[in-house]
């Protein structure tokens, strides 16, 4: 039998997108409707027949003919406002207002299993598509205590509709802690064990922007959520694979966190991961690189990440994959790289070379930070002469002289280059590659960054650098750059500082030209300021003294 709400499908077939008007006698329909009613549902069809093709606005009269179908005693009546606001919610641009969401809210309460889907769906396509002050209205309006009590429902669409709703919601951290602290954790756990695929997707992407705060997530890992984010890494479905993926790398930031993921099933979450390294999925491979990065904060992790397999798929994916996955497997890679256990393992697998090309193109900076992260760490072990013999420190020097790279990846070269040039033979390559341009380049960076590590990094590097036999004429082209270095480095308030100053100097002096020049700078006065300052270390000052003393 036909009712009221054929007569508003008529109209709205939300199925299709279309309006489709049926042939049969309408007036049939006129007795089961009060005027009120009657007009209200030929507003709205009205309205969605003659503005389907232009962008919905909601007047005060339908907004009027909306509560009219709301609160009417026909449930037929009150699931067409439902549709209609579905219909609507995807392409309305305006903001949204308690006037609508009242109605709304009202519709999701119903008894009617057909109004809550519609009216459901009506409220995550607002949040998700809507205006941006959207989010904030609905949090406000008391909406969440609804989606929260039908995340109990027994219908899978609603359930669906209202995990994508706080899904969208959980992207500030106020809005998360009041989903937690509203109890939504427990049942959008149990629907992430969902068997409907849409249900547990949603399910988890909502669970998954709860991890982003570290009080939600201990409120995740007391309610179970780490076997869940484990077992569903076997998902067949890419998204939850994904979430998954990514919630677990959020734990993995807390050190108590990362205990409890990796205890839990004896390293299964390491051997899980592993293997989404070669799924099909780019970004499924990404976020198994930031897992594993992040589990390899831990020194047993770093060693067993290694044994399980972890090097070949890492290698495959730094040789085919984008720039942002490849920069998250050399992330990975570079924490790996910190266990001495680990360096052999690394360079037999040729990552040097790999990380040679990385750093020569013009890949993103955070591949470039990780690059060299990684370089430093096996170059802080044994593995100096190999990194030499493999050009990975001519890829270094290649890199540091792109003066266009951020501050960020100038600490990690110029970190990189200062545990480098411990080695004499690194020590001549530096100082003689591009004719001298990099021991300029290292001198202008202590002088003038705006980098405190890379000034530190650059002048131990100069310190090292100057234990060499340099060529007189490569201290005179850069007589003046080292004066304003040493000066300002004398000058600052960290003892580090002024003694790689002070040693540099002590270096430099057996150059006569320098010698000069440097007496008749201002540092020597400042040096012999430094006896009256008890506040220096005892150290500090004998090597000002030293300094003054091999002046000539």
């Amino acid at each position: 039998m036909e009712t009221a709400l054929d007569y508003c499908l008529s109209y709205c077939c939300l199925c299709c997108s279309c309006y489709v008007p049926r042939t049969h006698d309408d007036d049939l329909y006129e007795p089961l409707l009060l005027d009120e009613e009657r007009a209200a549902v030929n507003e709205l069809l009205n309205y969605l027949n003659r503005e389907y093709e232009e962008k919905p606005t909601l007047s005060e009269e339908r907004l009027r003919a909306i509560n009219i179908l709301t609160y009417s005693h026909n449930d037929d009546l009150q699931r067409s406002a439902a549709l209609c606001l579905a219909e609507i919610s995807e392409r309305l641009l305006q903001p949204i207002s308690n006037k609508l969401l009242d109605p709304l809210l009202a519709l999701m309460e119903s008894r009617d299993i057909e109004t809550q889907k519609a009216a459901s769906l009506a409220l995550s396509n607002l949040a998700l598509h809507g205006h941006n002050v959207n989010k904030d209205v609905i949090m406000r309006s008391g909406a969440l205590h609804f989606l929260i009590s039908l995340l109990r429902s027994f219908n899978e669409e609603v359930q669906c509709n209202v995990c994508g709703c706080i899904t969208t919601l959980a992207t500030t951290d106020a809005n998360k802690k009041e989903i937690v602290s509203c109890g939504g954790v427990p049942p959008l756990i149990i629907l992430a064990r969902s068997s409907d695929p849409r249900v547990q997707r949603n399910a988890t992407g909502a669970l998954l922007n709860l991890t982003h705060i570290d009080t939600t997530r201990t409120m995740l890992v007391s309610h179970g959520a780490v076997p869940l984010f484990i077992n569903s890494l076997q998902s067949e479905d890419q998204e939850i694979q994904y979430y998954c993926a990514a919630a677990l790398s959020n734990l993995a930031v807390d050190a108590t966190h990362r205990a409890a993921v990796v205890h839990a099933g004896n390293h299964q979450v390491l051997r899980l991961l592993i293997r989404l390294l070669e799924s099909p999925s780019e970004k499924v491979k990404c976020q198994a690189c930031f897992a594993l990065r992040n589990l390899a904060s831990d020194e047993d992790n770093q060693v067993a990440i290694v044994e399980l397999g972890v090097l070949t798929p890492l290698h495959t994916i730094m040789e085919t994959c984008s720039k942002d996955t490849i920069a998250a497997a050399v992330a990975a890679l570079r924490n790996l790289s910190i266990h001495r256990r680990n360096e052999m393992p690394i360079v037999r697998e040729s990552f040097l070379l790999e990380l040679g090309k990385l750093l020569r193109e013009p890949m993103s900076w955070d591949a470039h930070c990780h690059a060299a992260g990684t370089i430093r760490n096996l170059a802080a072990g044994d593995q100096l002469k190999t990194i030499i013999e493999k050009g990975a420190l001519d890829s270094l020097i290649v890199a540091f002289m792109r003066s266009t790279s951020p501050l960020a990846v100038q600490s990690e070269l110029t970190a990189a280059l200062a545990v480098l040039s411990a080695d004499d033979q690194a020590k001549a390559i530096l100082v003689s590659t591009q004719d001298g341009k990099v021991f300029t380049r290292l001198i202008s960076l202590a002088a003038n960054s705006h980098h405190t590590d890379v000034q530190y990094n650059s002048a131990g590097t100069i310190g090292q650098l100057v234990l060499q036999d340099l060529r007189p004429e490569l201290i005179t082209a850069n007589i003046l750059g080292l004066l304003r270095y040493i000066e300002q480095f004398a000058k600052h308030n960290d003892p580090s500082f002024i003694h790689i100053a002070l040693w540099t100097s002590l270096q430099l002096l057996k150059d006569a030209t320098f010698r000069s020049a440097f007496g008749e700078s201002a540092i020597p006065r400042h040096l012999e300021g430094m006896q009256q300052r008890p506040s220096l270390p005892l150290q500090i000052q004998q090597l000002a003294q030293t300094v003054l003393d091999n002046m000539g």
